[in-house]
C-alpha cells in the first residue's frame, strides 16, 4: 500500500516523538550511571542497582553530603578504647552496637571541639558462597555519636562496607565538631546480606578506637 505525501510526512514526526518519550522514561538501569532514590545514590553498573534501591530505603543509611571541612586547632584528649576478645554477630538487619565500643567525651560550656575518631579492627564474615561475586554480602560498620539516646553517625560514615573478605584488617576515620554536653563515641555494624539466601556470621576481632579532642 502506498502512503499519501501528507501522511509520510506526518509520520515521520510522530515516531521520533514516540522513541523520545520511550527513552525518557524507561527504567533508571537502561541509562547508566542513573540517579536513584533521590541524591547521593548513583549507579554505576546494573550490577549495583538493586544494591543502590536498597540503600536509597534504608533509613538507618544518611544521606551523603559532599565534600565538607572539619577543622580543629591544638589537641585536648587523646583517648583509646581497644579489645582483643573475639565479638560475633549475625544477621539483625539492623546496625547493632559494637560491644564496649562506647567512649564517654565531655565538652565544656561556651567551648566547641572537634572530635577526630579512628577505628581499626580484624573481621571475619562467613557463609558467604565461594568464589565472592558481586554485588557481594558485606560488613557495615558506622562510627556514631551518642546523645540523649540518639545515635547520628560521623562523616563521611554513612554506609561503608568494612569488608567482604573472610579474614582481614580494616581501618575507617570520622570527624565531628561538638558543641557543650556530653556524648558517647562509639561503634555499631550489621551484616548484609544481599541476596538473602545466606547463613551469615561476622567476628570482629583486635580492634582500636582512637579518639582526638582538639580545640
Amino acid at each position: 500500500m502506498q502512503l499519501r505525501a501528507r501522511h509520510a510526512r506526518w509520520l515521520v514526526p510522530a515516531a521520533i516523538a514516540i522513541l523520545v518519550g520511550a527513552a525518557l522514561t524507561a527504567p533508571a538501569s537502561a541509562g547508566l550511571p542513573a540517579r536513584v532514590g533521590g541524591p547521593g545514590v548513583v549507579v554505576d553498573g546494573p550490577h549495583r542497582f538493586a544494591e543502590a534501591m536498597a540503600r536509597a530505603q534504608d533509613d538507618q543509611i544518611p544521606p551523603e553530603q559532599g565534600p565538607t571541612n572539619c577543622n580543629g586547632g591544638p589537641q585536648e584528649a587523646s583517648l583509646a578504647r581497644m579489645n582483643d576478645t573475639p565479638t560475633t554477630i549475625g544477621e539483625t538487619g539492623v546496625f547493632v552496637p559494637l560491644t564496649n565500643s562506647g567512649v564517654p567525651v565531655t565538652v565544656p560550656n561556651g567551648d566547641n571541639d572537634q572530635f577526630v575518631v579512628r577505628f581499626t579492627g580484624e573481621v571475619v564474615l562467613a557463609g558467604q558462597p565461594v568464589p565472592v561475586t558481586v554485588p557481594a554480602d558485606h560488613v557495615q560498620l558506622q562510627i556514631v555519636v551518642i546523645a540523649a539516646g540518639v545515635a547520628t553517625p560521623m562523616a563521611p560514615l554513612n554506609d561503608p562496607t568494612f569488608t567482604t573478605g573472610v579474614g582481614e584488617s580494616n581501618a575507617l576515620q570520622a570527624c565531628r565538631r561538638l558543641g557543650p554536653g556530653n556524648y558517647t563515641i562509639a561503634v555499631r555494624w550489621r551484616v548484609v546480606d544481599v541476596a538473602a539466601n545466606n547463613a551469615l556470621t561476622a567476628t570482629m576481632d583486635d580492634w582500636l578506637l582512637s579518639i582526638e579532642q582538639n580545640d
